[in-house]
């Protein structure tokens, strides 16, 4: 399965949403969705195909970057997400962290990551407002939002002295997908957002991560991975500590 494939298939699958309806008219209800439909059309769905493709490469065990152009992706997404008529859109202040981000982003997974995410808490945003709440799209982009926190969250846990259990981690994301269904996505906004909260539940969360990936895990690889995780933890969190930590 090559990395062009997954690109077609990505952008067929949002092809179709373009043709939302654009609501006419001059009242400031009217205009508010025309800019939206806009954002949807420019920022979005111009960019989506590209971040979908990222997260499925990395599943299948393929370098992502042999498909996207890393640099020219983070620069497009940048130019565009500066634009003032862009703020009034933003939640959660997720524009300005995706630009505090990017530069950095260029160079650094972990960073990527954390820039990846805040594009699409961005971009649910315009989704959930301009699609039917039941639009399987919706679901997929909100999913793989938690799944760039979770790949983020861990690389900053481990990347020190359990590193390969992270691409694992990574290419077995279906094995904890469950678990993160039954997260609020304000979870995952909340630590991303606040780097001293992210310090203090982070361990917590990894192993609430990997108790869910080690019920799936089958392959001797996985298994390592898992291992790996076991000594970090044991390393980190003593019997005192892991008292301590929250979620």
């Amino acid at each position: 399965m090559g990395a062009e494939w997954v690109l077609g298939i990505a952008a067929a699958a949002l092809a179709a949403v373009s043709g939302v309806k654009i609501a006419n008219g001059t009242d400031k209800v009217n205009k508010r969705k025309w800019q939206e439909q806009a954002i949807l059309d420019e920022f979005v769905l111009s960019f989506l195909p590209e971040v979908m493709s990222f997260y499925h490469l990395e599943v299948l065990g393929k370098d992502p970057f042999s498909a996207v152009d890393r640099e020219q992706l983070i620069d497009g997404i940048c130019k565009l997400g500066s634009q003032e008529a862009y703020r009034r859109f933003d939640r959660n202040g997720a524009l300005y962290k995706m630009q505090a981000a990017g530069e950095q982003a260029k160079e650094s997974q972990q960073e990527l990551l954390q820039f990846l995410f805040w594009y699409l808490d961005f971009s649910n945003g315009i989704l959930k407002d301009r699609l039917e709440r039941t639009d399987p799209l919706i679901r997929e982009t909100m999913l793989l939002e938690k799944q760039f926190a979770v790949w983020c969250i861990c690389h900053e846990e481990l990347q020190a002295d359990a590193p390969r259990s992270v691409p694992e981690l990574i290419h077995h994301s279906s094995y904890f997908a469950g678990a993160l269904k039954e997260m609020e996505a304000g979870v995952f906004r909340e630590l991303m957002a606040d780097d001293e909260l992210r310090n203090e539940r982070r361990g917590n969360f990894v192993r609430i991560i990997f108790q869910a990936f080690e019920k799936e895990a089958q392959g001797q690889v996985e298994l390592e991975a898992i291992e790996q995780f076991h000594e970090h933890f044991k390393k980190h969190y003593t019997d005192r500590n892991k008292g301590l930590l929250r979620f």
